[in-house]
């Protein structure tokens, strides 16, 4: 007997499913694409072969998108649901579907994943599961793939397919990929002013752009942030965090001064973090002429920003400068080393969206410059800091989803704080993805992300006064 079941892969479509108990002899998937007519009846066939059937009903508008979604998600469940080879992987066409075959392969050659074998229906009564089993075998993910259509929040799983396909091939297309996903500019919120400045250089190092964020109706001296964008150290710049840094000037009363370091490759390790202490003194030694409260400074970042202002944190203790109030990390980039949680995502696993190893390989590669594969200081990659190199390091706050690779690398940085003596407060928060914080919350746990924030900044400045 033939069993089917019917599983929602987000944006509205549902894909069924057809399995017998020969199924569990065959390791493999077969994504049938159906555009009219029924195929019951072949998938049954298939399914008594011995084969799993995932059946995509692909829609006009969208047909493309509806078999890259089927095919992300039979590989994050592959192995879950059907003991199956998510990296072995047909699709099979009728005459109406076969452009779509040949541009869903394309698509997954273009990301670098396992291929797929391209079949149509009526060939099927050759051995398609020797065929199958000729695809090249590929040697990731090492990890369980993310099963981001169970896990993801529903309001965030609608929005995935609108996210950037990284094109993980150098830094210049990664580069192209963020740029289709940056937000324009944001007009001014009415409550705050900004000023662009620039910090001047020393002798060693040279001037630095910021942007400031200033509440209309405060009166210094102002609590203060000190913040660095994300962008994986290679991407990124002042005109994205404008909408957020608003709110949190205009909402918390305080100053936030956003810092445009210099990226990699161009500029490798320390070039940013050198910025980020020379704003850092400058800051120190003229707050009264900039009207901010050194008893409630901040430093903050997201991303890769969140792991120079971690560095920073370290290279204040090295050199006995002040530290901030508080080290306030928005999923941190850390570690150059390869967790569990980035290897799940290899390959493409899980969605095309989300932000993958292989990218992740070629920023810190370019972060590191002649440094990469040399034993690092803790200010180049802070998750291979000791307790050592932690100790005197200002509190810190650490943030980040569940659905997210850089889950691993932020747990076990959390407990390094710890046992350094450094007071330190995690949240992890189920279903958010990486980036889910610096746009306006969607979901509840992205809301209740911001929540959190905010109020470990009150309670901050609160202490300062």
């Amino acid at each position: 007997m033939v069993g089917i079941d019917s599983h929602k892969v987000g944006a509205g479509l549902t894909v069924r499913t057809f399995t017998s108990p020969q199924t569990a002899t065959s390791p493999y998937l077969v994504l049938a694409l159906v555009l009219n007519g029924d195929h019951s009846d072949s998938c049954r066939e298939l399914a008594v072969d011995g084969l799993v059937i995932v059946e995509v009903p692909t829609r006009a508008g969208s047909a493309l998108d509806d078999c890259d979604r089927a095919l992300q998600w039979a590989r994050s469940v592959a192995t879950a649901l059907f003991e199956a080879d998510p990296s072995r992987i047909a699709v099979l066409d009728t005459p109406e579907t076969q452009p779509l075959a040949a541009e869903l392969a394309e698509r997954v050659q273009v990301r670098k994943e396992p291929p797929i074998l391209a079949e149509t229906f009526h060939s099927t009564e050759n051995d398609l599961h020797a065929r199958i089993a000729a695809l090249p075998e590929f040697a990731g993910p090492t990890e369980p793939a993310v099963a981001v259509h169970r896990r993801v929040e529903s309001a965030t799983l609608a929005q995935l397919d609108h996210l950037t396909r990284w094109d993980t091939t150098s830094i210049d297309t990664i580069r192209a990929a963020y740029a289709k996903i940056t937000p324009p500019p944001a007009p001014a919120n009415e409550r705050v002013e900004r000023v662009d400045d620039v910090v001047p250089g020393t002798e060693e190092q040279p001037s630095v752009p910021v942007r400031w964020y200033l509440p209309r109706d405060a009166r210094g001296p102002l609590p203060a942030i000190v913040y660095f964008h994300g962008g994986a150290f290679i991407m990124g710049g002042l005109d994205e965090n404008d909408d957020r840094l608003d709110l949190i000037a205009a909402d918390l009363g305080c100053a936030v001064v956003s810092v445009d370091y210099r990226l990699a490759p161009e500029n490798p390790y320390p070039a940013g973090l050198d910025d980020a202490e020379t704003v850092w003194r400058h800051i120190l030694t003229h707050s009264d002429g900039l009207g901010v409260d050194l008893s409630r400074l901040v430093i903050c970042g997201a991303s890769a920003g969140a792991g120079l202002a971690t560095a920073l944190c370290i290279r204040l203790a090295e050199v006995g400068l002040p530290q901030p109030a508080l080290q306030l990390l928005v999923y941190p980039m850390l570690d150059d080393r390869e967790h569990g949680s980035l290897r799940a995502l290899e390959g493409g696993a899980g969605h095309w969206g989300l932000w993958r190893l292989e990218a992740e390989r070629h920023s810190w590669l370019a972060y590191l410059g002649e440094l990469h594969g040399t034993v690092l200081p803790a200010t180049a990659a802070p998750g291979r800091a000791t307790p050592d190199d932690l100790r005197g390091t200002a509190p810190a706050f650490i943030g980040i989803g569940d659905v997210d690779a850089l889950l691993d690398s932020n747990l076990r940085y959390a407990a390094k704080l710890s046992r350094a003596g450094t007071p330190v407060e995690l949240h992890v928060y189920p279903g958010v993805i990486h980036g889910g914080f610096v746009a306006r919350p969607r979901t509840q746990q992205t809301q209740r992300f911001l929540d959190d924030v905010y109020a470990v900044l009150r309670r901050t400045f609160e202490a300062g006064d």
